[in-house]
């Protein structure tokens, strides 16, 4: 509210701030635990539940709880990583055998109980060897502690959270207690590579979704529930329309017969629309070497994004993540645009199912330019103004 304060060192925010609603504080923009002391001047403020920083607070303590409520009832189990996602969270378990639905009811039920204990969370900061002595029998928290994954609390100094006996390693903030946690449910299993890399141990995924209220959480499960009543991926399969193969990849569908007419109709009425609105049709290849995609940039800003390249005769492929690089050699090599025209020109290209309704000037300024530094002889009389430093810093 802007005014200061004076206290001694380790008040906590909670003895600062009107907590109502709240599930941590802001300290100096750190997430931070209502109970835990400060050690400096800073400007604090509450987070409420009912927010994207509130939401993710009770997430992580809910994925705490399901942790606790797992090694519970399964003796030996080893817990990785329990991180709150968009819409609620998840832990990995290195258990024996995946989780049944049944399971997921039990360990459900005990995490009811857990929340109904009201038990505090407690934050322990200890140096790496204690640290790695406490975790001695939990190989996924060692590794880490020894990697020093200061997103998972690992650092010089290591950061665990503790209640009723069972502890984990955490940067926090939690909750103050369990009891704090208003609602949440556990939502499905499945395997899970550790840290998503394939050529690693598969681990066994609790996900879970929690939220401020019992209110909050009906209208996301309702809305999840509509969702997968919707779902593409089940409706193609019923509808005969097409499906996605494992044996092909996550996203590649394969068209059946009904599916592959719906979609020929489609092409088709999209087609003579184009043709109707003065659009030309073009073709472009979906590879191309990477010096196209170094000129337009996208090797220079989105390469991460792109699929990898393939080597061939000595040069670098790249599938094409646009078609607006080939449209422009189009405009520029074929149809002769001139840079002084590009202002009036409208060209109308329709590529596959794709259209580009394009204005020319920076777009045609800059390729231009840059072929015509490497190869004058490559552009048609005239076409193309003089490379200029001006000219190639427009960026895509």
């Amino acid at each position: 509210d802007g005014s200061v304060r004076q206290v001694a060192a380790g008040t906590a925010p909670a003895e600062l701030l009107d907590t109502t609603g709240a599930v941590a504080a802001l300290v100096d923009g750190e997430p931070w635990d209502l109970g835990r002391g400060l050690d400096r001047d800073a400007t604090l403020a509450a987070v409420p539940a009912a927010g994207e920083q509130g939401r993710a607070v009770v997430r992580h303590s809910t994925a705490h709880v399901l942790a606790q409520a797992v090694t519970d009832l399964y003796p030996g189990a080893k817990y990785a990583i329990g991180p709150p996602t968009d819409n609620g969270f998840y832990y990995d378990f290195d258990v024996p055998s995946p989780f049944t639905p049944e399971d997921l009811e039990r360990i459900e039920a005990r995490m009811r109980q857990i929340v109904a204990e009201d038990q505090p969370f407690r934050r322990e900061e200890l140096s790496r060897d204690d640290a790695l002595r406490l975790f001695a029998d939990q190989p996924h928290k060692r590794e880490i502690i020894e990697a020093t994954d200061e997103s998972e609390g690992a650092g010089q100094t290591i950061s665990v959270y503790a209640n009723d006996g069972f502890v984990d390693l955490c940067r926090g903030p939690h909750i103050p207690s369990t009891a704090a946690i208003p609602a949440f449910k556990l939502l499905r299993a499945a395997g899970a590579y550790r840290r998503g890399d394939e050529s690693r141990q598969q681990l066994q995924r609790i996900y879970g979704t929690a939220w401020e209220s019992a209110e909050a959480l009906a209208d996301y499960l309702h809305r999840a529930e509509e969702a997968e009543r919707r779902d593409h991926r089940r409706l193609g399969l019923e509808l005969d329309l097409f499906h996605f193969p494992p044996e092909i990849g996550s996203g590649l569908p394969v068209f059946h017969p009904k599916g592959g007419l719906v979609r020929k109709l489609m092409e088709d009425y999209s087609r003579a629309e184009h043709e109707a609105a003065g659009y030309s049709f073009v073709w472009t290849p979906h590879l191309s070497k990477s010096t196209l995609f170094e000129i337009s940039g996208h090797l220079e800003w989105y390469a991460d994004s792109m699929y990898p390249p393939m080597q061939l005769e000595g040069a670098q492929y790249y599938l094409k993540p646009m078609n607006c690089p080939m449209h422009i050699l189009i405009y520029i090599l074929v149809l002769g645009v001139r840079d002084e025209q590009a202002e009036a020109v409208s060209v109308r290209l329709l590529d596959g199912s794709e259209r580009r309704a394009v204005p020319l000037a920076d777009l045609v300024q800059h390729l231009a330019a840059t072929v015509a530094a490497k190869d004058p002889a490559s552009l048609p009389p005239g076409a193309g103004p003089k490379p200029s430093a001006e000219g190639l810093s427009q960026s895509p």
